[in-house]
């Protein structure tokens, strides 16, 4: 499952879209044309980045993971080992296995492929972010 947050499509494919200094990258963790090599940070996977042109129009979204378990309404944000983190506002959960998570939350990490669980990925289409008037104004 694709992190939630900011993405680009380029070339009909989805990169994460990341803030870099003054201007917008995307990123991968492949080597891909077009992609340069980011510098190195201790611990971090290798990353390749492209840098966006200011005048470049790109097709933008902002990726976020709903869905229901056990009947309940849950956000969803990706985990680890095959788990996604289901987090639900009814308190209901505490009876299903959830922890306490923040105030009127509750939080419980299920297998990704657990039949109780129903995913829903919205794909909301924001307005390319380097072109935006608090940026630099439109071109």
């Amino acid at each position: 499952m694709q992190a939630p947050g900011l993405y680009v499509r380029y070339q009909g494919v989805d990169y994460p879209l990341v803030s870099q200094g003054s201007g917008w990258v995307m990123r991968t963790e492949r080597a891909t044309k077009g992609f340069e090599k980011a510098a190195a940070t201790k611990g971090a996977t290798t990353r390749y980045e492209r840098r966006i042109a200011p005048e470049e129009r790109l097709e933008c979204f902002r990726l976020s993971h709903s869905g229901t378990y056990r009947g309940l309404p849950v956000r969803i944000s990706p985990s680890n080992d095959g788990r996604v983190m289901a987090i639900a506002k009814d308190s209901r959960a505490r009876e299903n296995g959830f922890d306490s998570f923040e105030r009127d939350e509750w939080v419980k990490l299920v297998p990704e492929n657990d039949r109780e669980l129903r995913i829903t990925a919205t794909r909301t289409p924001v307005p390319a972010p380097w072109l935006r008037s608090d940026h630099g104004g439109r071109r």
